[in-house]
């Protein structure tokens, strides 16, 4: 029996220092393992920003849902405890919060097509039924879409809404189920829904996000499956890809998806599994990154993601009430793995854009629809010896902005210490700039 046992502890000892080595290589050089038929896969990914604090400074709070507005270049946070949208710029300066004040009440997720935002909005104590808000290009509000002609119209609460290549409104609910598909006036067609198989018994996959590919296809995400599926721009199934499980290649609590078709990948958050995949657009899985932590590119029950114009890709960390921004390395493939099972996963690489030493920085303290707000800011931080500047950008349809600047600085180490003082002392967030 000693004898026995002595072997079995020799054998822990040296697996344990297997995983040990990995994990050491691994962190040495900043890449991020997983596995696909057998090989592991090597994908440096980068965290180049994390995004904590809305317009006013204010930390953000459970963030949860996603949107990149390619017309504008901008990005939406729906931040829920705090029951607004807030608004970022291409460079992940959040400038505008926008909520209660404009009809937005348990806000949701939201989706900007041809010049009007759409708003998920739930019930609220003003407004019992769970709708639509649709916002022009001023964020003014246009109209309310209630729901109505199917079942359970009277107390659906959307979750998720996108608007397809032929104009009609495609929205999840919170209880799951089929999608709701709308025309282009909030007027009910019809449902939706996948079907599949669960343990050999065909059923309805309920879906709970979904995303709208540059060609039209729309990408439902099912939760209970683990699965996409996959429609032409008519609502024509096309095909289906992904697997339920808890390991690398496999989704366990799937909640986000993003369609990046610039780079053929498609990328879906697990909550968790506390990680994003990716998977090519035919559906083969290719990376994943992530694990659960608290440090810079980790993540905590992740809800959302996001594409940006830099192909960037922006992850709602929901407990860690950040969003975390990715900058994805095209990998490669190493020799066949020693393990049966691939190392925990690893925390990412963190770094910064590289910036030119000889350039001069600004710091950009607020973008602003509003003169008045700018120049109170702009009198605030004078009377402090900030040496404060404003700028006006025309910004075509959505007016005349004005940023207001600090600097400028001989290196980004200099801005980076006024920043800091900005943010302990006044709780401003300031974004380093070149000039």
């Amino acid at each position: 029996m000693c004898s026995r046992w002595g072997i079995s502890k020799k054998l822990r000892y040296v697996m344990r220092f297997r995983v040990a080595i990995l994990i050491l290589l691994g962190l040495g050089s900043g890449l991020n393992p997983s596995r696909v038929l057998g090989e592991a896969v090597v994908q440096p990914v980068r965290c180049v920003e994390v995004i904590t604090a809305d317009d006013a400074g204010n930390d953000l709070s459970y963030p949860s849902a996603l949107f990149y507005d390619a017309d504008s270049d901008e990005i939406y946070i729906t931040s829920p405890l705090k029951n607004k949208l807030v608004l970022l710029t291409s460079g992940y300066f959040p400038y505008l919060a926008i909520g209660a004040g404009r009809g937005l009440h348990n806000v949701g997720s939201c989706y900007q097509k041809d010049g009007r935002l759409y708003v998920c909005v739930g019930a609220g104590k003003d407004d019992r039924r769970g709708h639509l808000a649709v916002l022009n290009g001023s964020f003014l509000p246009e109209k309310k879409i209630y729901f109505s002609g199917f079942e359970g119209s009277d107390t659906f609460q959307p979750r998720k809404v996108v608007v397809g290549e032929t104009g009609n409104l495609y929205v999840v609910g919170l209880s799951g189920g089929g999608v709701v598909v709308l025309d282009a006036e909030g007027n009910y067609l019809r449902h939706l829904e996948p079907r599949d198989e669960a343990f050999g018994v065909p059923e309805r996959a309920s879906i709970i996000s979904m995303d709208v590919g540059e060609n039209g296809n729309l990408y439902l995400l099912s939760e209970a499956m683990g699965r996409v599926y996959v429609y032409d721009r008519n609502e024509k199934f096309l095909y289906k890809f992904g697997q339920k499980g808890g390991e690398a290649g496999k989704l366990a609590r799937p909640r986000g998806i993003a369609v990046d078709d610039r780079n053929r990948r498609v990328f879906v958050v697990d909550y968790q599994r506390h990680s994003v995949s990716a998977f090519s657009l035919p559906g083969d899985f290719m990376y994943e990154f992530g694990g659960m932590g608290q440090g810079r590119g980790w993540l905590n029950y992740p809800s959302d993601v996001c594409v940006d114009g830099f192909g960037r890709v922006l992850v709602a960390d929901t407990f860690n009430h950040r969003v975390q921004v990715f900058e994805i390395v095209e990998g490669r493939r190493s020799a066949p793995a020693i393990l049966a099972a691939a190392p925990p996963a690893l925390p990412v690489e963190a770094s910064v854009p590289e910036m030119d030493q000889d350039a001069e920085y600004v710091l950009q303290v607020v973008f602003a629809r509003d003169p008045d707000d700018a120049k109170r800011l702009h009198e605030r931080l004078a009377a402090k010896d900030y040496a404060v500047f404003t700028e006006e950008v025309d910004r075509g349809d959505k007016g005349v902005w004005h940023k207001v600047l600090i600097g400028p600085f001989a290196d980004p180490a200099a801005a980076k210490e006024v920043a800091e003082r900005l943010k302990s002392e006044e709780r401003l967030t300031a974004l380093v700039k070149k000039r």
